[in-house]
C-alpha cells in the first residue's frame, strides 16, 4: 500500500468517526423581563432609575407589541446565543429538586443568577444581577442569593425540567454600593441548558 492510499484510508476512518458522533447540542437560549422599582430605601440607598423602569431581552417592549411580552403565561420570543449579540449561557440540573444558574445578556442588558436553588415544591431562592446600559449607570445585584424564586405552573404545566426552566424571581432588594438601591422582579426562561 502507498502512502497516499494509507492516507484514504485514514481519511474514511476519521470521517467516518466523526459521521457517528453524537449530534451537536442546540445552543442555549431564553429570555428575561425586569421591572425595578422604588422601595423603602434599604441602608438609605435610592433606586437610581427613579419610580419604576421595565425592559426585557428580547426587547419586545420596543415593538409595541405589549401582548408579546414575556410573562407567565407567554413566551414567545427567545435570544439564541451567538446570533446577534446574544450571549446565554445556563445550568439546569435535577429531578424533583434543582439547582440552577445562568445569564442572558444581549443589547447592553443583562440578567444573571446565580446560587439557584429550587426544592420539591417548585419555590427556591437565588442570587439575581440586573444591568441596562441605557438605564443604569451600574449593575445592580442582591445582597445573598436571597431573591424569591418560583416555577411558572401554567396551562401547558409546572415549567422546569433538567435543561430548561421558566421562573418568576422576586428581590426585596437589588444594590450598588455605596447608594443605589431598588426592588426587582420578573420572569426568565433557560432552554437547551447543560444538565
Amino acid at each position: 500500500m502507498n502512502l497516499s492510499s494509507r492516507w484514504c484510508v485514514t481519511a474514511a476512518i476519521a470521517l467516518g468517526a466523526l459521521s457517528c458522533s453524537d449530534p451537536v447540542p442546540p445552543p442555549a437560549q431564553g429570555a428575561f423581563n425586569v421591572s425595578l422599582t422604588s422601595v423603602s430605601p434599604p441602608n438609605g440607598k435610592q433606586c437610581p432609575t427613579g419610580a419604576a423602569t421595565s425592559f426585557d431581552v428580547p426587547s419586545v417592549y420596543a415593538t409595541g407589541k405589549l401582548t408579546e411580552v414575556l410573562t407567565t403565561n407567554t413566551y414567545l420570543h427567545s435570544s439564541i446565543d451567538g446570533e446577534g449579540d446574544a450571549k446565554v449561557s445556563c445550568s439546569v440540573k435535577g429531578s424533583s429538586s434543582f439547582t440552577f444558574s445562568g445569564r442572558i445578556a444581549a443589547q447592553g442588558r443583562v440578567l444573571e443568577l446565580s446560587d439557584g436553588v429550587l426544592s420539591n415544591n417548585m419555590t427556591g431562592t437565588a442570587r439575581v444581577m440586573v444591568t441596562d446600559s441605557a438605564k443604569l449607570s451600574s449593575a445592580l445585584t442582591s445582597p445573598a442569593a436571597d431573591c424569591t424564586i418560583k416555577v411558572v405552573n401554567n396551562t401547558k404545566g409546572v415549567q422546569v425540567k433538567s435543561g430548561s426552566l421558566w421562573a418568576e424571581f422576586t428581590c426585596a432588594s437589588v444594590e450598588h454600593q455605596p447608594a443605589d438601591g431598588c426592588g426587582a422582579k420578573g420572569v426568565f426562561v433557560f432552554e437547551n441548558c447543560t444538565e
